[in-house]
């Protein structure tokens, strides 16, 4: 008699397969995930400046201008 051999599902090799398929999805996920962090804190760390230099500056009003306009309490 001739020996037949297992298929995939048979000899567990199919499940094997899927397991380290999906690890190898999911540390794809995990390092991109980690590359989009570091390329972000990389931007704002080297754009900080230009953003700080030109940002818009509040209007400082000074107490001279309001000198005339309040009214005085006697």
């Amino acid at each position: 008699m001739r020996k037949l051999t297992p298929t995939l599902t048979q000899s567990g090799l199919l499940a094997v397969l899927l397991q380290r398929q999906g690890d190898k999805i999911s540390q794809l996920a995990l390092r991109r995930a980690q590359r989009n962090q570091m390329r972000a804190a990389l931007w704002i760390t080297l754009t900080w400046p230009w953003r700080a230099f030109t940002a818009p500056m509040p209007v400082r009003r000074s107490r001279r201008a309001f000198v005339g306009y309040l009214p005085r309490r006697s």
